[in-house]
């Protein structure tokens, strides 16, 4: 069995001169490599002088103007472990870890491998120079790259008859929506904090708000801290650790300063809770896919890697988009149900042409699993939500004769963006189509792909259209509440203008 790691002390990473000599010292000790039989290298011409060679890259790459950052890497250090059980020679160990490096790394990467046989099960270490000697740029190692280096190990440890670890995904989509129902609190901070920022007017008003939706807010300490009463949350919240500036005391502070309408407890209690109804009608489902096992190129413990169609017809690709585990549910019978959303960020990989990838909206994965699957997804409109939820606001502050400053312009024109976006991808469908209806008249009896693909894009074609009329409602809806609100403006302008006499 092949366990291919970082130091965990170090993390890998050799930040000084000092760690690279003494890193390299202990791992071509003469001692642990049969004399110094086991050791090699590539782009070194001496290992012994590994050191020295290291440097002098680094050194050049200075004089070409690649000056050192602070906590500068000088290089990495790897371990590749191998069981008894595998019965290898130290020979072939230390051939396994050549390949792996040289096929993981490049002709151009410079490092040195030591193979150790001082205990029960062999090993190599692999110390990597940071600077690579002909780029004279530095390395980047992230944690997917690690993922790609145990796969490189595992495809050719296999070929010499190790056992593989099983790599397949640990988590799973089900296992992620239990995650999500134990640690939804901070997600429920978030939520209130944003609201509370349209309908608070100053710190202690924030604060007392926040109290009546169930959000205790402590600022005595160093720290401002959130915990939400009446739950299992045990921890209370620091601000900073909510990840946005504008949670921060200060700057809620001088937000609140913009608010114009004042609010009572009451008053927010009550939109709040009718808020949160609407978005437990209106929320964005998650897209639900099948995905066939043929579709997948690869399962990893963290990502399933599928498979995509990219560039015309005649010139087409294969790529891949990785999928986290939490998206993905794999089914007995061995294919895999995806579940996305919208705005999910997902990872594009381009093997061949790396400056290709790109991250990708779980909108746009669809698009391209659908091609790939002939299913079509159907999601509901996020921007439905938010509009219910104002013209709700819009309803409730003229039931309590309040003045109204909140704009309707934004989402207008987010709707008007979304009609003619929805407009102009049907119009280079509709054009898609044809150019395919043209392409089958050339064969002499159809073309099954062909027919499968008009299909698809006919099957797209009757998604968006739906999504067009929807939009055409909530435009319609969209200008009759602002005609609305300009009668009331009048009216509400008209009566503080001639107050009614008091009897």
């Amino acid at each position: 069995m092949t366990v291919i790691y970082m130091p965990r002390d170090t993390s890998g990473v050799i930040h000084s001169q000092g760690q690279l000599s003494r890193a390299l010292n202990y791992i071509v000790n003469p001692e642990k490599t049969k004399g110094g039989e086991l050791v090699s290298g590539q782009n070194i011409n001496v290992p012994s002088n590994a050191y020295n060679e290291m440097l002098l890259t680094r050194e050049m790459a200075i004089l070409a103007g690649n000056q050192p950052k602070e906590n500068e890497r000088f290089g990495f250090h790897f371990v590749q472990s191998f069981s008894p059980e595998d019965n290898l020679t130290p020979e072939q160990v230390h051939e396994i870890g050549l390949k792996t490096m040289k096929a993981y790394l490049g002709e151009s990467a410079e490092f040195v491998i030591a193979t150790h046989t001082d205990k029960e099960h062999l090993h190599n270490h692999i110390i990597l120079n940071a600077t690579n000697p002909k780029t004279l740029k530095k390395f980047q190692q992230s944690k997917s790259q690690l993922e790609e280096l145990k796969e490189i190990s595992d495809v050719i440890s296999k070929e010499y008859g190790c056992k593989i670890i099983d790599r397949s995904l640990k988590n799973s989509h089900k296992k992620y929506q239990v995650y999500l129902a134990k640690n939804s609190y901070r997600k429920e901070i978030k939520s209130k904090i944003k609201f509370l920022l349209s309908h608070a007017s100053n710190w202690t008003d924030f604060k007392n708000k926040a109290t009546a939706l169930g959000l205790i807010v402590d600022d005595k300490g160093k720290y401002t801290t959130y915990q939400l009463s009446g739950t299992s949350q045990e921890r209370k919240v620091r601000d900073r650790s909510l990840k946005n500036q504008a949670f921060m005391k200060e700057a809620i502070s001088e937000r609140l300063k913009e608010n114009e309408v004042v609010y009572t407890e009451s008053e927010v209690k009550e939109l709040w809770e009718e808020n949160q109804t609407i978005q437990d009608k209106e929320q964005e489902t998650e897209i639900e896919m099948l995905i066939e096992d043929w579709q997948v190129e690869k399962e990893t413990a963290d990502y399933l890697y599928v498979n995509i169609n990219i560039g015309l017809e005649r010139e087409q690709r294969k790529t891949a988009i990785k999928i986290p585990a939490r998206c993905v549910d794999k089914l007995e019978n061995g294919n895999y149900q995806v579940f996305l959303k919208k705005q999910d960020r997902f990872y594009f990989v381009d093997s061949k042409n790396p400056e290709n990838n790109k991250i990708m909206l779980g909108k746009t994965v669809a698009k391209n699993l659908q091609n790939q699957s002939g299913s079509v997804p159907l999601y509901s409109n996020n921007a439905k939500i938010k509009l219910k939820q104002l013209f709700n606001e819009f309803d409730f502050l003229i039931s309590k004769g309040l003045d109204f400053d909140t704009s309707f312009e934004a989402i207008g024109k987010e709707l008007e963006q979304t009609y003619y976006q929805t407009e102009s991808i049907l119009e280079n469908l509709d054009k898609k189509i044809l150019e395919y209806v043209e392409e089958n008249k050339a064969y002499a009896r159809p073309n099954t792909r062909i027919i499968k693909t008009i299909e698809n894009l006919q099957k797209e074609r009757t998604d968006l259209h739906k999504t067009l009329k929807q939009v055409e409602k909530e435009m319609l809806y969209y200008d009759k509440s602002v005609a609305r609100y300009e009668d009331y403006q009048q009216e509400h302008t008209k009566n503080k203008s001639h107050p009614s006499p008091r009897l």
